[in-house]
């Protein structure tokens, strides 16, 4: 039974929101194609039909799938007609089954259909039809298989010509405005094209759904962001209807680490159909080229433009700062901070697209410059947990400059905070994680990576290092302590207690030893400085 009806696996679960082609057949509709003389003694409600199986053993619901119509020739009612308590549990079964009607046939066993049938489909609310002698279970066979040939060919139809307006879109000179338009008519449903931070760009409605908005576009959204690659849906399902939303990503297909260039979300006042299904992947795709090709469309103008704002000195006019703000994203009034990047593990693609394209995405900004060892942006992004992390698992570690309020002396600042970025980049490489100058002490020392601060305290101080560990660890207290009593005998005399003439010979050594003027401002702020890379017991 159902040995070439769609297999188990296709029908739907609360993880596969799209229904199946044989979800538009219903009783009611095959009921039409059948002769007249077909008769219905319940109608338990029009149910989808997925299936017509002919049945005479006692339980035939181990080998079901679910909405079928069993035909039965009532051979197995032969002994049992009378007997109300077995009939109630083969329909029970049946039911339990969720078989969508029993057609009980009038020959050859009986004349007309017995009531405890009759009585059995009514409490248990199963459609009952009765079979005339003069239609075979074959041309009910048939026409099911009729049926079925017209809907496919049908929806074939449907979608070649949907897609081939989707294509259509990407020719006109508004390509994800005309996508989200011809999607949302095609599809019966409201749709809506987003930023990965959850901004509309762009919304059409073609059915009677209502979209999300608010907190639970929001969260929809985020998850889409989150999702583990390309193409992976998010659903929702409340009270007006389903609610899919799908990352637009850039980079190779199927990859996490792919940035997310948006989300499109769609609305389904009634669950969506395997042709739903179709018209969103197709559109899904055109909508990451659209996107990639947005964003990686003329790079030139803007690294121009991104190298002349970091190294100019000059002021911004007011149509200046029109078009800087145009080249951010958002809100208007955030501050703007210089980042440097450097990517991690895996070697990028190939290409310049390819590398600046998802870093405009991730920093919601146009303004990224590609160097030679690493890229600058211009970003009004906050520097927050949840945007390290997004660089993180695309591959890239960054350093934020301190805030900057957009005004006509921003130009004048962007060199300073390019600086700033470029020298918090090397500590945030070998810490391996995402750093914020503003979160940072602000010291000279901050802005130099550890590794590379104790390498040249090392080398500063080897000739006091490469003494036995008690003369060591002697003369770098007496220098530690020295150089914070700002050069005086008698505080450090008492800081470490040791006599002050102790103190004196001990500080001559030590400039002896490291072949340097103690005496001198300079030569005491260098080893100030490079005891600050070593660890106390050294």
């Amino acid at each position: 039974m159902g040995q070439i009806a769609p297999e188990p696996d296709t029908t739907i679960t609360p993880h596969d929101p799209f229904t199946r082609s044989w979800d538009t057949i219903t009783l009611a509709r095959f009921l039409r194609q059948l002769p007249d003389d077909v008769r219905v003694h319940h109608d338990a409600g029009d149910r989808p039909l997925r299936w017509v199986e002919p049945s005479d053993i006692d339980d035939p619901t181990p080998y079901l799938v679910d909405h079928e119509l069993i035909l039965t020739s009532g051979s197995l009612f032969v002994e049992h007609a009378d007997d109300q308590q077995w009939v109630d549990s083969f329909v029970a079964r049946l039911v339990e089954a969720k078989v969508s009607a029993l057609g009980f046939a009038m020959d050859p066993y009986f004349f007309e259909v017995p009531g405890t049938v009759i009585g059995a489909c009514r409490r248990h609310n199963l459609t009952l039809w009765e079979i005339p002698a003069s239609l075979p279970f074959a041309a009910i066979g048939l026409a099911f298989a009729k049926l079925m040939e017209a809907d496919s060919a049908r929806q074939l139809r449907h979608s070649a010509e949907a897609n081939r307006a989707l294509m259509r879109c990407v020719a006109a000179a508004n390509p994800e405005e005309q996508l989200v338009t011809v999607l949302a008519q095609r599809a019966g449903c409201v749709v809506q094209l987003l930023s990965p931070a959850g901004r509309l760009r762009h919304y059409a409605s073609g059915g009677k759904g209502t979209g999300l908005d608010g907190a639970a576009l929001a969260k929809l959204c985020a998850e889409a962001v989150d999702a583990p690659a390309a193409g992976q849906l998010v659903m929702e399902q409340d009270e007006s209807g389903t609610h899919l939303a799908f990352p637009i990503r850039a980079g190779t297909s199927g990859t996490r680490s792919a940035a997310v260039l948006g989300v499109l979300e769609l609305s389904f006042a009634q669950p969506p159909t395997s042709i739903d299904h179709t018209l969103a992947s197709t559109a899904l795709g055109l909508f990451e080229v659209v996107a990639r090709q947005r964003m990686a469309g003329s790079f030139a103008p803007t690294q121009l433009a991104t190298t002349m704002l970091l190294t100019g000195r000059a002021n911004l006019d007011t149509r200046e700062l029109e078009l800087f703000a145009g080249s951010l994203g958002g809100p208007a009034r955030r501050p703007v901070r210089v980042v440097a990047l450097r990517s991690q593990g895996a070697s990028p693609e190939s290409g310049l697209g390819a590398d600046v394209t998802p870093l405009r995405s991730l920093l919601d900004t146009k303004l990224v410059l590609a160097e030679e060892h690493g890229f600058l942006a211009i970003t009004r992004a906050e520097p927050v947990k949840a945007l390290f992390d997004r660089l993180k698992r695309a591959g890239y570690v960054a350093a934020f400059s301190h805030p900057a309020e957009v005004n006509a002396k921003l130009a004048g600042q962007l060199a300073d905070l390019t600086a700033q970025a470029r020298g918090l980049l090397g500590r945030a490489r070998e810490e391996g994680r995402c750093l914020d100058a503003a979160e940072l002490p602000r010291t000279f020392a901050s802005l130099l990576p550890q590794q590379a601060g104790r390498q040249l305290a090392e080398e500063t101080l080897a000739g006091v290092l490469e003494l036995p560990a008690k003369r060591r660890k002697l003369y770098l207290q007496v220098l530690r302590a020295w150089l914070a009593a700002n050069g005086s005998w008698d505080v450090t005399a008492g800081a470490i207690d040791l006599h002050r003439n102790s103190v004196r010979r001990h500080i001559a050594s030590i400039g002896e030893l490291l072949d340097l003027d103690l005496g001198e401002a300079a030569v005491r702020n260098e080893l100030y400085l490079a005891l600050s890379f070593l660890p106390e017991q050294d």
